[in-house]
């Protein structure tokens, strides 16, 4: 009789707490949750209670809804949105027109289940900011605050310098162009030191550089980058052989040294080239044959000579006449 006591007792607590917990969950209907976008363009639901930061990666389309209340118990929705100092309201209601003066491509939708989310289309800049949500149902009302902002793939790259300053060679890791900024680490995280540098197209490049110690010969340096925009730190590999760095620094030199040799040939060559057109030119005026011009007298005589056998053609007629009269 007593186990029969006993299992109705247990019977009885264990109807008592499932009751209970039907309860609390119909009271709170949906635990905060929230679903990270993939990198596709493809449309995912995202559930957000009470204040949260979202990152929406460009290009990305998404969906935000502040409860999983279908249209059958709720009585509005109602969406605030601000980037600095502008601000556009959407809203729906079962009593009154829908509103929407952001007129940017984001609108209200209802889900086949009939709930209400507030559609984002391919995400850029212009969509950041703060987004409240306004929710009210039969039983009360819900607010949530969602900090939206752009992330950006961050583009690693890796090199070796040589420091003049300690005369030391330096592993940089580079994470440029990554929004938020990236964070770097090393296999050994001495003599390290970090740069971030605020871009004009809102992106970030983080700049970390590694002092490599003297008893490291040859091998490969690997420095370790984080972001939100990866679900796991990528790993970069950079190349290293000891004095390859302070090598590499006089290769800027080479070119202008070579551009200098060949300015000078190419200059004592048109010089020289010159100096002997002009010794050649010189050469062949000696050797031509100067063309004499008549002196005064030659012309004189050549100009009297036609006259001279005239006169000597007159006198001699003149001669014969005086001959004849004489006979």
């Amino acid at each position: 009789m007593g186990w029969i006591v006993n299992l109705w007792t247990i019977s009885l607590l264990t109807f008592s707490n499932s009751f209970a917990w039907t309860n609390e969950t119909q009271s709170n209907p949906s635990l905060a949750f929230s679903v990270t976008p993939s990198s596709s363009a493809s449309t995912k639901s995202l559930d957000y209670f009470d204040e949260e930061f979202i990152s929406i990666k460009l290009g990305e389309e998404i969906n935000l809804s502040c409860t999983n209340r279908t249209w059958s118990t709720m009585l509005y929705d109602t969406w605030g949105l601000t980037k600095t100092n502008k601000t556009c309201r959407i809203a729906h209601s079962n009593s009154e027109p829908p509103v929407n003066n952001c007129n940017d491509g984001r609108i209200l939708i209802n889900t086949t289940e009939g709930r209400s989310q507030l559609h984002i289309p391919p995400f850029n800049y212009a969509y950041e900011g703060i987004y409240k949500c306004q929710t009210a149902f039969q039983h009360g009302s819900h607010t949530t605050v969602f900090n939206v902002s752009a992330i950006v793939q961050p583009e690693i790259s890796g090199r070796i310098e040589y420091s003049t300053n300690d005369n030391h060679d330096v592993a940089v890791c580079e994470a440029s162009n990554g929004r938020p900024n990236a964070s770097i680490a090393w296999t050994s995280d001495e003599n390290v030191a970090d740069k971030i540098i605020y871009n004009q197209n809102r992106t970030f490049t983080v700049e970390s550089r590694l002092i490599i110690p003297y008893n490291t010969s040859m091998g490969n340096i690997t420095c370790i980058v984080s972001h939100p925009y990866w679900n796991e730190s990528q790993t970069y590999t950079i190349p290293y052989i000891r004095g390859t760095a302070q090598h590499l620094r006089y290769w800027p030199v080479i070119p202008a040294g070579l551009f200098c040799v060949l300015l000078i040939i190419f200059v004592t060559s048109f010089v020289c080239i010159k100096k002997h057109l002009a010794d050649l030119r010189n050469c062949c005026k000696s050797t031509m044959p100067v063309a004499t011009t008549p002196t005064k007298t030659q012309q004189d005589v050549e100009e009297v000579e036609p006259y001279a056998s005239y006169v000597e053609r007159v006198n001699s007629i003149y001669n014969s006449s005086a001959e004849l009269c004489n006979v």
